[in-house]
C-alpha cells in the first residue's frame, strides 16, 4: 500500500530519465516488490514455473549488462504496527488460513500475525539464485524499504529501486520506479528528496504526518474525510511549523473537531440520507439526484452530510490516538538497521546455476548455459578492466568478426569454456560464441584485439597482392611478344 496518494502528491517533481543514464551506479533493490510484480503478470500466470525467479534472473541480466550494480534487500521482521496490513496481504497472496474455533470462548478475537513465513520461503529461493549469480544481498532489520533508504542515506548506494513510497519517509534520497527493460530506449521515473523539499516544500516530517492523516501500512484508515488537498492546504497554513509538530500539538490538546456544531437531523432508512422516507417518496432526494423515491444503499454506506462527516472525523482522530501514532513516527524516523560490510560482487557460477534452474524453473541445461554465459563474459571483462581475478571458467580464443548491436560497435568472440556439462549442445568442442562491445573487450583483452588486427592487416595485404596486376613481361614472354635482346 505505502502512503495513500503519495505518488500523486510528489508527481510534479518526477523526472523521466534514460535507464542507461544509471550506468556505473550502485542501486539497492526492494526484492519483495519485484516478487509481487512477477506474481501478477498475466502473461506468465499458469505458463511459467516460478515466475518470480524468471523475472529476477532477466532483470539482473539486463541491468548488469547496462553497467548497473545491484544490491538486493530482503524483508526482516515486520513491525507489530503492520499486523492488520500483513494479515490482508497474506490472505490475498495465499488465501485465508482457517483456524479451528477456540473451545474456551465462542467469541474470540483473532490475533493477527506479522510473520512472513510463506513469503520468506519465496525470498530465500531468490537469495539462492543471487548467490549462483554472484550478486550481493542483505537482510533488513525490519522493512526492506527502510533498509534501502538507510543504505541510500548513508551513501552506501546511489539510490533505491522500489515502488513503495515509504522509502522517502525512511530517509531515502533518490528513488527509481516504473522501469522496463523490454523497450529499445528504456526509461525510468526518478524522484529526488531534494526536489520534494525545495519545490514542493514538503519535509520528511511533513511526509510522515501526511501518512498518518491520509493512511499508510501502519494506519490504513487515516482520517476519514481528509484528502490530499486538505492536508496540503493545512501545511501551507502552518507558517513554518511542520505537520508533525502540529500533530503532536493535537496529541497534547486534543483535536478541534466541532462535533456539536452541526445539528443532527432525521435520516431516511432506505438511502441513509438526510430527510424522511415519506418526504423522499414525494419530493425525491437531493443526494440521490431523484425526483421521486430514492436509491437504496448498502448497510455500510456512510452519509456525506455535515453531521456524519464531523462525527466520523472525530472518531478517526480517536482511532489514531488509539493506534499509538508516536510509535508510527518512531518507526519512520528512527532507523533499526545497522552498518553493513562492504558489498562484494562475485562471479557467476555455471554449474550451480544450471542445477538450480533445472530444479526450480525446469530450464534445460543448454538454455541456462546460453543465458548465463552472457553474464559470465561481461563479469570477466569488468574484472579484468578493474584488475581483479579473471574467470577460470572461460577464456577468449579469438575474434571472429566485427558486429553491430543496437547501433554499438561489437565483436563476435570465440571463447574456450571449462564450465559446461559434457552433454551441452553448443557448437564446437569446448567453444562458445558471444557478442561483446568492442570498446569494453579492447580494454579487457588488448592483446587479443592486437592479434586480431594484425591478422586482419596481413589478410588484407595478401588480398591486395593477389589482386595486383602481374609483370607485363611475364605475359610477353609467354606469348612471344617480347624477345630477349
Amino acid at each position: 500500500m505505502g502512503v495513500q496518494d503519495l505518488w500523486s502528491t510528489i508527481g510534479p517533481i518526477r523526472e523521466s530519465v534514460p535507464l542507461y543514464s544509471l550506468t556505473g551506479q550502485t542501486l539497492a533493490v526492494d526484492l519483495s516488490l519485484w516478487v509481487c510484480e512477477a506474481q501478477h503478470v498475466q502473461a506468465m500466470m499458469g505458463r511459467v514455473t516460478k515466475p518470480h525467479l524468471r523475472n529476477l534472473f532477466f532483470r539482473v541480466l539486463s541491468l548488469t549488462l547496462m553497467g548497473i550494480k545491484l544490491v538486493f534487500v530482503m524483508e526482516g521482521e515486520a513491525p507489530k504496527l503492520k499486523a492488520e496490513t500483513m494479515s490482508k496481504r497474506t490472505e490475498s497472496r495465499f488465501g485465508g488460513v482457517k483456524k479451528a474455533p477456540s473451545k474456551s470462548t465462542k467469541n474470540t478475537t483473532t490475533i493477527k500475525s506479522t510473520g512472513r513465513g510463506r513469503f520468506m520461503a519465496v525470498l530465500r529461493e531468490c537469495a539462492d539464485m543471487l548467490d549462483c549469480l554472484g550478486v550481493p544481498w542483505v537482510t533488513a532489520a525490519g522493512e526492506a524499504e527502510a533498509m534501502c533508504a538507510y543504505l541510500d542515506s548513508q551513501g552506501l548506494v546511489d539510490g533505491c529501486i522500489t515502488n513503495d513510497g515509504d522509502a522517502f519517509l525512511y530517509g531515502a534520497k533518490t528513488v527509481y520506479r516504473n522501469f522496463s527493460t523490454t523497450t529499445k530506449d528504456p526509461l525510468v521515473d526518478c524522484y529526488r528528496t531534494s526536489r520534494v523539499q525545495s519545490e514542493l516544500h514538503l519535509s520528511r516530517e511533513d511526509l510522515v504526518g501526511l501518512a498518518i492523516l491520509l493512511g499508510c501500512d501502519y494506519i490504513p484508515k487515516g482520517i476519514h474525510g481528509v484528502g490530499k488537498e486538505h492536508v496540503l492546504k493545512l501545511i501551507q497554513k502552518l507558517k513554518g511549523q511542520t505537520l508533525l509538530q502540529r500533530f503532536r500539538q493535537w496529541q497534547e490538546e486534543g483535536p478541534c473537531v466541532p462535533v456539536g456544531a452541526t445539528k443532527k437531523v432525521a435520516h431516511c432508512k432506505l438511502c441513509l440520507h438526510p430527510g424522511s422516507a415519506k418526504a423522499h417518496e414525494q419530493q425525491g432526494c437531493l443526494l440521490c439526484h431523484s425526483r421521486q423515491f430514492c436509491q437504496p444503499q448498502d448497510y455500510d454506506y456512510q452519509c456525506p452530510c455535515d453531521w456524519h462527516r464531523t462525527t466520523q472525523q472525530a472518531n478517526s482522530f480517536e482511532y489514531i490516538q488509539q493506534c499509538s501514532p508516536l510509535q508510527i513516527i518512531e518507526e519512520f524516523l528512527i532507523s533499526k538497521d545497522k552498518p553493513v560490510p562492504k558489498f562484494r560482487w562475485g562471479k557467476p557460477n555455471m554449474l550451480p546455476m544450471q542445477k538450480f534452474a533445472l530444479l526450480k524453473m525446469e530450464w534445460p541445461k543448454h538454455y541456462t548455459s546460453e543465458k548465463v554465459l552472457v553474464l559470465m563474459t561481461y563479469t570477466d571483462l569488468m574484472n579484468r578492466i578493474c584488475r581483479k581475478e579473471a574467470s577460470s571458467q572461460i577464456k577468449p580464443l579469438r575474434i571472429l568478426k566485427p558486429r553491430v548491436r543496437n547501433g554499438v560497435a561489437c565483436l563476435e568472440i570465440v571463447w574456450k569454456h571449462y564450465a559446461f556439462p559434457e552433454d551441452n549442445p553448443l557448437e564446437g568442442q569446448g567453444e562458445v560464441r558471444t557478442v561483446e562491445e568492442e570498446a569494453l573487450f579492447s580494454r579487457a583483452y588488448p592483446d587479443v584485439v592486437e592479434r586480431y588486427q594484425a591478422d586482419k592487416a596481413l589478410a588484407e595485404e595478401d588480398k591486395t597482392k593477389s589482386k595486383s596486376p602481374p609483370d607485363p613481361y611475364y605475359y610477353g614472354r609467354i606469348f612471344g611478344i617480347f624477345q630477349h635482346e
